[in-house]
């Protein structure tokens, strides 16, 4: 299929725990992994996707329409919870943001995209879906439009991500079968620590 470039919208996933389970289940983990990544792929690839890297088990994935990127993570999320796993069951956290990005025909330019894609895929937990206000803006009107999917996004508010310099809002996406209730997200704001507020011109400024 054609890569997506120029306003693209990603997807990155983790599974929460993968390194303790891997050792809880050695013989049981690979079976389950494979699982794991035929429903990936299957729900990413129906959905206009492209799977354009595979890491251990982090997905990278690529979306022309943020619309059908927020269809395939509930589709993944969706599938997953629906699975009848045996001894080993996955659980992942996925993030979605839109930024600028090119397919040089082997891999995605567009570093600053794809580092604050995989920052808020990391502020999340198993089962959640966090998106990025980018991803939300272009995506929020189709939504609106179609009541009978029943989606919905949760506002968690302007975060600190690490190594960002300005807040990025952040939403949750709700959808029937979708489990809702999680801990704050994990973002430089959501705990104390001693690392300094960063400060630009127009943090704080009153319009």
């Amino acid at each position: 299929m054609e890569k997506p470039t120029g306003t693209v919208t990603f997807i990155f996933t983790d599974i929460e725990g993968s390194t303790k389970l891997s050792q809880q289940f050695v013989d049981a983990y690979p079976a389950a992994l494979e699982k794991h990544h035929a429903i990936l792929r299957s729900a990413i690839e129906s959905n206009n996707g492209y799977v354009f890297r595979i890491a251990g088990d982090a997905f990278c994935c690529a979306f022309g329409k943020a619309e059908d990127a927020v269809k395939a993570a509930i589709d993944i999320q969706l599938n997953l919870a629906n699975e009848k796993w045996e001894q080993v069951v996955i659980k992942i956290r996925i993030g979605l943001h839109t930024g600028t990005a090119e397919w040089n025909g082997e891999r995605y330019m567009g570093y600053i995209t794809l580092a604050r894609t995989a920052r808020v895929m990391s502020t999340g937990y198993g089962e959640q879906i966090v998106i990025s206000n980018d991803t939300y803006e272009l995506c929020r009107d189709k939504f609106d439009a179609v009541k009978e999917k029943d989606v919905t996004f949760r506002d968690l508010g302007e975060r600190r991500l690490k190594d960002v310099i300005q807040p990025i809002r952040l939403f949750q996406i709700i959808s029937p079968g979708l489990r809702e209730e999680f801990p704050p997200v994990k973002t430089l704001d959501s705990r104390p620590n001693n690392l300094p507020v960063q400060l630009t011109s127009f943090i704080g400024r009153k319009m």
